[in-house]
């Protein structure tokens, strides 16, 4: 009884710690879901002191996984700066993507970004489901603001010249391209697309000079 007691205790400071602390000051309803669960592991609690029933291993692993374990797990992660929220939508996000309705998923990553504008898996996975619809200049937009807070990004950078291309902003893609290859000369794609675009412009010197440079790298590699 005395356990219980203790347990009760702990799972109901947690709950008014993560209602207080999180939900209200933060004026975040994402932590609705982790109240919910906490509120459930101590309605079991509670129906286990006073009416000694839902007993069992089951029920007290349960218990103990939504009133102590996850409230504490979600405060650690918080400690290291990954916010609690930002995995939320980012699950959702993700859940949405995997079942085909990118509509919801990009409700989900818009609230995220407009919240969390630092949120650099919200803007990468926007500027992804955009790039996919075919929405080339929103999806450079997000790309811009994932390097904008990652900016060894080099796939994004890739990617932003590849949506250059295709719009027709092919010099400006040139420029990107070689700030690439210059950093990454073992991104292949990155050398293969360059070259293409010297030739399509008749720049035969330049794309001679970037498979030779291409071909040195490879050959201090091996």
């Amino acid at each position: 009884m005395l356990g219980q007691i203790l347990f009760s205790t702990v799972a109901f400071m947690l709950f008014i710690y993560i209602f207080i602390y999180k939900m209200i000051r933060k004026n975040d309803t994402t932590y609705l879901w982790l109240i919910g669960c906490q509120a459930v592991g101590i309605l079991i609690n509670l129906i286990q002191i006073l009416f000694n029933g839902l007993n069992g291993v089951f029920f007290t692993t349960i218990c103990y996984l939504l009133s102590i374990v996850l409230p504490i797990v979600v405060i650690v992660i918080e400690l290291r700066a990954i916010s609690f929220s930002e995995i939320v939508y980012l699950v959702l996000a993700k859940f949405f993507t995997i079942i085909g309705n990118n509509k919801k998923a990009k409700e989900f990553l818009i609230s995220l970004v407009t919240k969390y504008n630092k949120s650099y898996y919200g803007h990468k996975m926007l500027a992804e489901i955009y790039e996919k619809e075919g929405g080339m200049r929103k999806a450079i937009d997000e790309y811009v603001k994932v390097l904008e807070l990652k900016k060894d990004d080099y796939k994004s950078y890739f990617n932003i010249s590849v949506l250059l291309r295709d719009l027709g902003r092919k010099n400006e893609s040139i420029q990107m391209l070689k700030t690439l290859t210059n950093k990454k000369p073992e991104l292949y794609d990155a050398t293969e697309m360059l070259g293409d675009l010297f030739i399509e412009q008749e720049r035969f010197n330049e794309a001679i000079d970037l498979y030779n440079n291409a071909l040195k790298y490879h050959r201090r590699e091996i």
